[in-house]
Formats: C-alpha cells, sequence, structure tokens
C-alpha cells in the first residue's frame, strides 16, 4: 500500500502546478476554486498526529487570541443585552469545537481556545457584581 502522506504532497504538487497553469490562462474563477481544493489537502497533511498523538497547530498565535478577544466583546454585548449569559456562549462554542475537531483536529483546538477564552471573560466581576 503507498504511503498517504506523499500521494498527498504529490497531489499537492501537480495543484500547484495546475494553478499557475489557470492563472497564467486567466481563469482565476478556477483557480480559487483550486485554491481552496489545495487548502484542504495542506490542512489534512498539517493536522495529521505526530509520534506523540499532538496536533500542531499551524495558526498564528496573536491571530486566534485577538479573534478570541473579539468573540468575548460580542458575548459580552449579548449577555448584557439579556440574550445569553457569556458561559453559556463559551459552553456552546465548547460543544462546536469538539464537532469541529471530528472533521479538523486543527480547528477544533483553535475553537476550543476561543470557548477557553470566554470561559475566561464569563469569571471576570461585572459592574452588577463588583463592590
Amino acid at each position: 500500500m503507498k504511503d498517504m502522506h506523499s500521494m498527498r504532497r504529490r497531489a499537492l504538487d501537480h495543484m500547484e502546478a495546475a494553478q499557475a497553469l489557470l492563472i497564467d490562462a486567466g481563469e482565476s474563477h478556477a483557480a480559487l476554486h483550486l485554491q481552496a481544493a489545495h487548502d484542504i489537502v495542506t490542512r489534512i497533511i498539517r493536522a495529521t498526529p505526530s509520534a506523540n498523538n499532538r496536533v500542531e497547530v499551524d495558526a498564528d498565535p496573536a491571530l486566534v487570541r485577538a479573534i478570541g478577544g473579539a468573540l468575548a466583546v460580542f458575548a459580552t454585548w449579548m449577555a448584557r443585552g439579556g440574550i445569553a449569559p457569556i458561559d453559556e456562549i463559551a459552553g456552546s462554542l465548547g460543544i462546536f469545537a469538539a464537532a469541529a475537531a471530528e472533521t479538523s483536529a486543527e480547528e477544533g483546538l483553535i475553537i476550543g481556545c476561543w470557548s477557553a477564552i470566554l470561559h475566561e471573560a464569563s469569571q471576570m466581576p461585572n459592574e452588577e457584581t463588583a463592590d
């Protein structure tokens, strides 16, 4: 049986060559679709567990934290508006993270990080509980 990792690497090489041809031919729409397929295969390769069974996340930590902070701001507004408490939103994100991890370990970890950020925000004292 052939090594799936090396087969995916070969497929990526072919995709990159085909994408260059599409761009040269002025077929930008088709090149964008091919880029989406390329990104999916790249994610599969990166999200393959390492020897110690840990998934390496190839994401910018500052960007992940920035998005988590922005989600915390929106969750705070939702809580202040009486829509849902922050810890409930954090819990929902945690469930979504577990579901996302079924298809992409990397995405599951990032969404789980956002859930943890919201959980921490829910523990912060607010104006109503502060003395």
